[in-house]
């Protein structure tokens, strides 16, 4: 279970206090959810069904849910590449296609059945197994799974889920300082318009999730 730390946490609150060209930023990841264009509709699926097993969102609202894939398929639609690329990967689009394709094949050599259509249990196996580097299917024979899942994959997606002023609400972030600056120079205490944590987890609830 899924506890709420910060129940008095509410971003979107705060955006009086930004800029505009702040408050446009953040806004957009809330209002303006981009179609997809560059997956078929067999690669959304699979990619919104491991974007589900890495960053689970069952504990959230219908409306209170952080979209992650079609913010993929937007950078995979754009020709330039990002940051840097590793020589044995291909470039990130195709990178990304090769890589569902190949939880694909995976699913289908020890499940029998598309990634999209496992259980929660069998696709976490099955993502355990491209973690570990060693996955069965032709694809991993042409780029490296374990690369694949940490620089490209794990990388991506909870790097959009925790740009989400949302995601923010979750772990008590206090979102965009500027201008207004920080004033609480003193050990990392919170600023006065963060909110605090309540209650926490136990170390037997640690142990058990």
């Amino acid at each position: 279970m899924i506890k709420d730390l910060y129940p008095d946490a509410d971003i979107l609150s705060q955006s009086g206090y930004w800029d505009e060209a702040t408050r446009n930023v953040v806004y957009d990841r809330v209002h303006n959810v981009p179609d997809y264009h560059f997956f078929d509709h067999h690669q959304q699926r699979c990619l919104e069904a491991l974007a589900d097993t890495v960053v689970p969102q069952e504990h959230r609202p219908a409306d209170r849910r952080i979209v992650i894939g079609p913010r993929i398929d937007q950078i995979c639609s754009q020709t330039e590449e990002r940051g840097v690329r590793y020589d044995d990967m291909p470039p990130q689009r195709e990178a990304w296609v090769q890589g569902l394709t190949g939880l694909d094949q995976t699913a289908r050599i020890v499940f029998d059945a598309d990634f999209a259509d496992l259980s929660d249990e069998q696709r976490r196996e099955v993502v355990r197994r491209v973690a570990d580097g060693d996955p069965p299917g032709a694809v991993w024979q042409e780029i490296p799974a374990q690369r694949w899942w940490q620089v490209l994959a794990v990388r991506q997606i909870t790097g959009i889920y925790y740009a989400h002023p949302y995601a923010w609400d979750d772990i008590g972030f206090g979102g965009p300082a500027y201008p207004r600056g920080y004033y609480a120079l003193n050990h990392g205490a919170p600023e006065p318009w963060e909110a605090r944590e309540h209650g926490g987890y136990t170390e037997e609830e640690l142990r058990s999730s």
